[in-house]
């Protein structure tokens, strides 16, 4: 015996969950890239990504934008494992990418600041 052991236990694989095989339901297939084939036997960059319809954003009341127009989606990587949706926001060359948990409680925390606006609005002294 020379001291050296074949390792003959399996490296650990990532677990295959649903995500790969199935689109969310918010995907719209006409721009969905996703290629669950290309993940079979383990992960392979370019499995492409899982996208939403595009949101328009009208910005044409916000002020100093360079444009005012902007459009919002959701991706969500094509991978063996669970994969997170993002929201993407483009505004004219300005990009944005979040996590959708984390834009969600952002989005919260603004509609809660724009109630309080609204109802202070509607507070008659």
């Amino acid at each position: 015996m020379t001291g050296t052991h074949a390792h003959t236990d399996p490296q650990p694989q990532p677990t295959r969950t649903a995500r790969a095989d199935r689109h969310p339901p918010w995907c719209d297939r006409s721009r969905c890239t996703a290629d669950a084939a290309s993940q079979a036997n383990g992960y392979r960059s370019g499995g492409g990504e899982h996208r939403s319809a595009p949101v328009p954003l009208n910005l044409a009341t916000g002020q100093w934008l360079p444009v005012q127009d902007g459009t919002a989606w959701l991706t969500e990587a094509c991978a063996p494992w669970l994969c997170e949706p993002y929201l993407r926001v483009r505004v004219g060359d300005m990009h944005l990418s979040m996590p959708a948990d984390n834009a969600r409680r952002v989005l919260d925390a603004l509609s809660a600041l724009l109630a309080s606006a609204m109802s202070a609005s509607e507070v008659i002294p």
